[in-house]
């Protein structure tokens, strides 16, 4: 798992170039076989869409998610996803996001469009089906109106049943495509739905359910706040929390940070009591600290002992970090 302390669109050059670098040997060399993005997984499966068969604009797919996946270093590695996945048929890399949001209605349209060419006697039926399951609104208002219902196994049994009926459909071109959207919508309401889950938490549930489902190995892209073992968020638990305590030593959490830099926003040297001051004193442009390794004790100690780093959300004020 690989996370950053910004995430400032312009901001993170290098960092992105280093998580573009680590995702390639974990590819090549580790057997990594999925990626998943903080973003809507409708769009996540429009970007599988196009490591899968080239189809779709990758750049206007990042253009419609959140601005820090909005680069030129992302579209550069899911560039050479989809040109890995063309050299080795048998053998591809998928690209899913995390959570679901306001696509849910796209992705039963898709479904149902499937349905219109290729089971046209059949489309009354699926229109019923996700008629019942449509999300009007907000998505988190959805998601605390679905936590109230006592009975969530009719809805189950309505997205099982959609699913069920796309997966005996003629396997026409689209059919792949539409029978993950189903399983998508079957996935929400059957692992997504529970109890007062907080969104990190159905984003660590999501993961779970599709390594669980395919058995690939997963690299996730995240935000440090996020994909720390130990919660960092003043909202609750953090989704590596939730991975570390399920996975164990499976799951492995890389921390990217920096000194300083120029981009977007200008992001000053930090204050003598964060560990980026001490660790910016190597004469190296970018590098990689094994916590691990065997050092000296007075070296041991100091890694062991408590000590503070930045984590920077989205876009940096300067003006806000004085005030």
């Amino acid at each position: 798992m690989e996370r950053e302390s910004t995430r400032g669109a312009r901001s993170a050059h290098q960092i992105y170039l280093i998580k573009d670098r680590l995702t390639r040997f974990l590819v090549e060399h580790l057997g990594f076989r999925m990626l998943f993005l903080e973003t809507d997984w409708t769009i996540g499966m429009q970007l599988n869409e196009y490591l899968r068969t080239g189809k779709g604009d990758p750049q206007a797919l990042l253009a419609a998610t959140w601005g820090p996946l909005q680069t030129e270093e992302v579209l550069d590695a899911l560039c050479w996803m989809r040109s890995y996945n063309i050299q080795n048929p048998g053998d591809t890399i998928r690209v899913f996001g995390e959570y679901l949001g306001a696509g849910h209605v796209q992705v039963s349209d898709e479904v149902a469009n499937y349905v219109r060419i290729n089971a046209p006697e059949r489309l009354d039926e699926i229109e019923t089906r996700y008629s019942f399951l449509r999300i009007s609104g907000e998505i988190d208002k959805h998601f605390a109106w679905y936590s109230c219902q006592r009975n969530k196994q009719r809805f189950i049994d309505h997205a099982r049943l959609a699913y069920q009926l796309i997966a005996k459909l003629p396997r026409n071109d689209g059919h792949e495509l539409a029978l993950q959207y189903a399983r998508f919508i079957l996935g929400f309401y059957e692992y997504e739905g529970f109890e007062s889950l907080d969104l990190d938490h159905r984003m660590a549930n999501n993961m779970i359910w599709w390594h669980e489902n395919t058995g690939d190995k997963v690299v996730y892209w995240g935000g440090i706040a996020h994909t720390a073992k130990d919660s960092l968020l003043t909202t609750g638990r953090s989704a590596g929390s939730y991975l570390h305590e399920h996975f164990g030593s499976g799951y492995t959490s890389l921390g990217l940070t920096f000194h300083h830099g120029l981009g977007a926003d200008y992001i000053p040297e930090p204050s003598a009591e964060f560990a980026e001051a001490f660790l910016g004193e190597v004469d190296l442009n970018a590098y990689l600290l094994n916590l691990n390794a065997t050092q000296p004790d007075a070296v041991r100690a100091c890694l062991n002992a408590p000590t503070k780093i930045r984590v920077i959300g989205p876009y940096y004020d300067l003006e806000k970090v004085r005030r």
